[in-house]
């Protein structure tokens, strides 16, 4: 078996994090990642292809079959790998990822992000709360 701490081009400890979140397990996670920090919640493979798959417009009911036919059998192939408890895909997933700024406002928000592990360069589970804009009126 693959030991986790093999691969040097990404950290072993968010590698394990989200080998737990293909398992199942989800958490609040701050990225940076070239230069840009994003936000969001970690999720797993198939929970990802779950909500992509629900978020993309269907029209044309052969693309639907299609579209069907192909996260059907990704959810199989990764459900397959995570229960051998050694497979890595090499990526992170977000839910609710949001872009913040140098001056921690959130100008990009609420969609699914997909990344590689390798391009994180740091991570948090420390949050920063969305800034209220400085020329709104105030109560």
């Amino acid at each position: 078996m693959k030991e986790v701490q093999e691969d040097k081009h990404s950290d072993y400890v968010l590698r394990y994090l989200v080998r737990l979140a293909d398992n199942g397990a989800e958490m609040n996670i701050m990225l940076n990642v070239g230069g840009a920090t994003m936000k969001g919640v970690l999720i797993g493979n198939v929970t990802y292809l779950e909500e992509l798959e629900h978020t993309l417009h269907r029209g044309n009911s052969d693309l639907e079959g299609k579209m069907t036919t192909f996260f059907d059998k990704m959810k199989d192939k990764f459900q397959k790998e995570t229960d051998q408890d050694e497979y890595e895909s090499g990526y992170i997933h977000l839910r609710d990822a949001k872009l913040v700024d140098s001056q921690g406002k959130i100008p990009i928000g609420g969609s699914l992000w997909r990344g590689k592990i390798s391009d994180v360069n740091g991570f948090s589970f420390d949050s920063i709360q969305e800034s209220i804009d400085e020329d709104a009126p105030k109560d």
